[in-house]
């Protein structure tokens, strides 16, 4: 009988050694997690095959629970022919694909950037010489803005296709822990290696990959998307085409994309984002908060991970996207405009943390108009270009010196690619969101011992969290202007991050099945 154990290991312990100390000698890790509240534990949940007397004696003792294994998902087979056009090429994007060409459709990959090798080469181009290429950037082709992060794989999404992402993942090249660690990550590293083999899962599966190819816009009659207009930025050749479904996985900084949906009549909506800075620590300082002062440096325990709130009124201040060991990076996908975000690689063994420190921002902030959201982002953007030094160079300021509304004179010594430069970021927000972050860091240095040392320096400007606009859709993933339009993933306004945004490319593309088949599939 199969029973689940859950085990408490400390660092000075082996799992093994506790569990043979309950008779357990063969065990499958299905959880791992740190409990640092006190003195740091290692949390696991193990799935044990045991004699039924002995799994009942478990169980009544309370140490195991039975074992109730994640059904795996089913892809039914489409009863028709039909052909699919995937816009973008993220984790929407590539999973909705492998679940149509799964079940038999034949599907047509468009991404406006390059496949992830050529991609690579142009991130490293802007970062060293400042030459961008607004369709092969950090924000813009294959695997989306997150092949160029922490490859976080925590969601709060409550669906269990999960565990169908990171089985796909894993066996793309993704570590194998993902599967069970509480806060899984891939790292930037390894995660161009999981998104070019899974491009080659996806075309030995018959997938067709068109990378340099801008979505131009479609033409919608009765309800229905008609044709679509694409663009071979290589040749300049434009192209008018046919298909039976379009799923628009466009990633949240596709700004000329909203604005052509728009003038073709799709409706559009704005949504609540936030705005703000990172935050560049030590990683040693991470660590003593979270792992006290005895403990934070034992080779055991990984770098570690913080998530605070700050309750202001009207506007919540968060940290998101907080990235262990890793860099603040310029992320721009627009000429003159600087754009900050998070990346790590699999070892998160640069020295340094860092996170978004973000504001909420609503859609009557902008007369609910998601197009004076965008460009407030721009402004923002456009206002940190010309701070630091008008090269794409990050605008920088200590914390210390932000709450004072001083210039800084040092500023932390890594954790940052390419560069950052003195500025008065204090000056550079509104003073409504300013005033929030200010209220939330001299919170939190009362609440937090160290979180506001001398070296702690922010980087601006933080806009990317989310997309501040949602492409309206139907409670079947359809759009409410056409009912052959899939908007799906982060850019559409329905996910944040690469669990959920798969999952979302999943559930639509499930939901197309169930339409084609005429009946229900999951």
């Amino acid at each position: 009988m199969k029973v689940e154990v859950a085990v408490r290991v400390p660092l000075e312990r082996e799992l093994k050694e506790v569990l043979e100390e309950l008779g357990i000698t063969e065990f499958r890790v299905i959880r791992k997690s740190i409990d640092a509240r006190k003195s740091p534990v290692f949390v696991y949940k193990v799935v044990v095959d045991l004699p039924e007397e002995k799994a009942k004696e478990l169980i009544e003792k309370g140490t195991a629970v039975p074992y109730r294994p994640v059904e795996p998902l089913t892809i039914p087979k489409a009863r028709s022919s039909k052909k699919v056009l995937v816009v973008g090429s993220g984790p929407a994007g590539l999973f909705s694909a492998l679940v149509l060409s799964q079940a038999g459709l034949k599907v047509i990959v468009v991404e406006r950037g390059k496949p992830v090798e050529e991609r690579e080469k142009d991130v490293a181009l802007f970062w060293k010489e400042r030459v961008l290429d607004e369709n092969s950037n950090v924000q813009f082709g294959e695997g989306g803005a997150g092949t160029f992060s922490d490859g976080k794989l925590t969601t709060r999404v409550k669906d269990k296709k999960k565990h169908f992402v990171f089985k796909v993942l894993v066996e793309c090249g993704a570590p194998p822990e993902i599967l069970y660690l509480n806060r899984p990550h891939v790292g930037t590293d390894r995660l161009k290696i999981v998104v070019r083999n899974l491009r080659e899962k996806l075309k030995s599966m018959g997938v067709e990959f068109r990378f340099s190819t801008l979505f131009k816009g479609l033409n919608v009659e009765n309800g229905r998307v008609t044709s679509v207009l694409l663009k071979d930025l290589k040749t300049e050749r434009e192209m008018l085409e046919e298909f039976d479904y379009i799923f628009l996985a466009v990633g949240n900084s596709a700004r000329d994309t909203f604005l052509t949906l728009s003038k073709s009549g799709i409706k559009l909506e704005a949504k609540p984002f936030a705005v703000g800075l990172r935050v560049i620590h030590r990683q040693r300082t991470i660590n003593r908060i979270q792992y006290g002062r005895k403990w934070f440096k034992h080779p055991k325990l990984p770098p570690a991970e913080y998530a605070f709130t700050y309750r202001g009124k009207g506007r919540n201040v968060y940290s998101f996207c907080m990235c262990p060991g890793g860099y603040v990076i310029c992320a721009s996908s627009e000429k003159e405009s600087v754009v900050t975000n998070g990346m790590s690689n699999y070892a998160r063994d640069s020295g340094y943390a860092n996170s978004a420190i973000v504001v909420q921002v609503f859609p009557e902030d902008f007369e609910n108009d998601p197009f004076k959201a965008v460009e407030f982002q721009r402004a923002l953007e456009r206002a940190a270009f010309v701070m630091g030094g008008s090269n794409y160079t990050m605008p920088a300021q200590r914390v210390v010196d932000f709450l004072e509304g001083r210039s800084s004179t040092e500023l932390i010594e890594g954790g940052y690619i390419p560069e950052i430069k003195s500025a008065r970021l204090d000056r550079l927000l509104p003073g409504e969101i300013t005033g929030a972050l200010r209220k939330a860091f001299l919170y939190w240095k009362e609440k937090i011992p160290f979180f506001v040392p001398a070296n702690a320096t922010l980087v601006g400007v933080e806009t990317r969290t989310s997309s501040p606009v949602r492409i309206v859709r139907k409670e079947d993933y359809t759009s409410v202007s056409a009912d052959n339009l899939y908007p799906i993933g982060e850019g559409a306004g329905y996910a944040g991050g690469i669990t959920s945004s798969a999952i979302d490319g999943i559930n639509a593309a499930m939901s197309l099945l169930e339409r084609i088949n005429h009946e229900k599939v999951f």
